[in-house]
């Protein structure tokens, strides 16, 4: 970040003006931490869960080492031949992950110390006296509206809130997944020696499983985050989620878009998308409906958006307590459009479907 010279009797409004420019490059920088944080994070979540994985392997192949040791008339030449690469290969390959794991961590803790060091500049900007009333944009406006330590709790927690919606994806699908895969491969390894039919037969039903588990993991990196809502924009993104969606729950999606299809700022782009992504899993999870219709409107001050269903509906009262809203991912999608300056509604009644709507203003620097 760098602020030009004012020159030797700086007019107090430009000091203002330079200082709010130095705030919004603080907020955009704040943006751009958090991305490349959660991207590392991701890249540790995933090697820890390989480094895991090599672990138990190697623990496998050990006990079996010490079995061949004590029993060596048991087993062939071969046999042990492949024993021995099999575990220096695991070994090898363990060793790799650690490091990059260790890398990745590094890296980790450089960013969350930029995170602070900004944040703490950002907060000097933030409660700084003005010397008049500010004449700056509406975007500085917004920040200045929310105090910075809350807005960095609320980043935080939905940060949290995130974390755990992957987690829990993760354990009950790829991660199962493989452990199923890891499973039959050593079914398939002691058909082998015993059965080659049998062997060949199992090794069929492998392919199948693993092609399985691709197509289950693809789909979980596009909900996760699909590269094409970097690549294409929020609305070809849309069509395409919205396609799968019907597929895969026999659900009829309406989309509907007004306004000018273009490019909207990457937070508004993703903002939208988990909302009527999260009010679709509603839809798929609870709800139990047939129709559902999607309204979006890329107008030119707002982004104003409904997903309205069918189905059952719910008592809208009996969502005070926190756990019902956690367990609809309301609070999630409160969260989004709070950061955004937003609003959200949500109206349902039992038996007659639901109503999920919001207001996100543009606003721009």
């Amino acid at each position: 970040m760098s602020m030009s010279p004012l020159g030797s009797n700086p007019d107090p409004e430009e000091i203002d003006q330079k200082l709010d420019e130095l705030m919004i490059e603080a907020r955009n920088r704040a943006e751009e931490l958090n991305k490349r944080l959660s991207e590392v994070e991701m890249l540790i979540r995933q090697n820890q869960t390989e480094v895991d994985r090599l672990g138990a392997r190697e623990g496998q192949l050990s006990a079996r080492l010490k079995d061949m040791e004590t029993n060596m008339d048991a087993y062939s030449l071969p046999d042990i031949k492949v024993l021995y690469n099999s575990y220096h290969e695991v070994q090898l390959r363990l060793n790799s992950m650690r490091k990059e794991v260790e890398l990745l961590r590094e890296r980790q803790k450089y960013l969350k110390e930029q995170q602070q060091e900004n944040f703490r500049l950002y907060q000097i900007l933030n409660q700084r006296p003005k010397s008049k009333a500010p004449q700056t944009s509406s975007h500085v406006r917004g920040v200045q509206g929310v105090e910075a330590q809350e807005m960095v709790g609320k980043i935080i927690q939905a940060q949290e809130n995130e974390r755990l919606r992957v987690s829990r994806q993760l354990h009950d699908g790829p991660a199962q997944a493989m452990s199923n895969l890891v499973l039959r491969a050593e079914i398939c390894e002691r058909w082998m020696e015993a059965d080659i039919a049998r062997a060949k037969a199992e090794i069929t039903g492998l392919k199948s499983m693993v092609n399985d588990t691709l197509q289950e993991t693809r789909g979980f990196i596009f909900q996760l985050r699909p590269m094409i809502l970097d690549d294409l924009g929020l609305l070809p993104t849309l069509r395409r989620y919205i396609k799968d969606f019907q597929e895969k729950n026999k659900i009829e999606v309406n989309l509907v878009s007004s306004g000018v299809e273009r490019r909207l700022p990457n937070q508004f782009e993703v903002a939208v998308f988990r909302i009527i992504q999260e009010a679709l899993s509603n839809v798929s999870i609870h709800a139990h409906a047939l129709h559902v219709n999607i309204s979006l409107d890329l107008g030119e001050q707002a982004v104003t958006l409904s997903v309205e269903d069918d189905g059952n509906g719910f008592d809208i009262r009996k969502l005070e307590g926190e756990k019902q809203q956690k367990s609809l991912g309301i609070h999630s999608m409160g969260q989004r459009t709070e950061m955004l300056n937003g609003r959200l509604e949500i109206a349902s009644t039992p038996g007659r479907g639901t109503r999920v709507a919001a207001y996100i203003p543009l606003i721009t620097i």
